[in-house]
């Protein structure tokens, strides 16, 4: 049985291929400079990081609760409908699609993964 490339392997595998396809983009025979490497690991870093934080939001957001309480009054929240929204890391933005809800007492909107993933919402 073949052994499974460890995630070191994986993202140097990954990396290769990203700067090959980078390097046929540039013109033949062009010279980097040191700001142009670090230009290309800060790029490829941020889609890494802003993919890395796609996926696990939409872990926290995919099975949206049917009546979360209100992080006002505690009141069961009314389900209004999916929405996009962009939420701001250290890595940038990152955009998730989730369940918006409304409190009837004190009509606040909200999301309830905000409270499971320590985001203050805006909302």
């Amino acid at each position: 049985m073949a052994r499974k490339p460890s995630r070191e392997e994986r993202i140097k595998a990954l990396v290769a291929e990203l700067l090959a396809e980078e390097a046929a983009q540039h013109e033949p025979g062009r010279r980097e400079n040191i700001n142009d490497i670090e230009d290309a690991m800060i790029r490829i870093g941020d889609l890494v990081a802003r993919e890395v934080g796609v996926q696990k939001l939409a872990v926290h957001t995919g099975q949206p609760p049917e009546r979360p309480p209100c992080p006002d009054c505690g009141q069961a929240g009314a389900r209004v409908g999916p929405q996009s929204r962009r939420l701001i890391t250290r890595r940038g933005e990152v955009p998730v699609t989730e369940t918006k809800y409304r409190c009837p007492k004190c009509r606040r909107h909200f999301f309830p993964s905000d409270r499971r993933v320590g985001h203050r919402s805006q909302v």
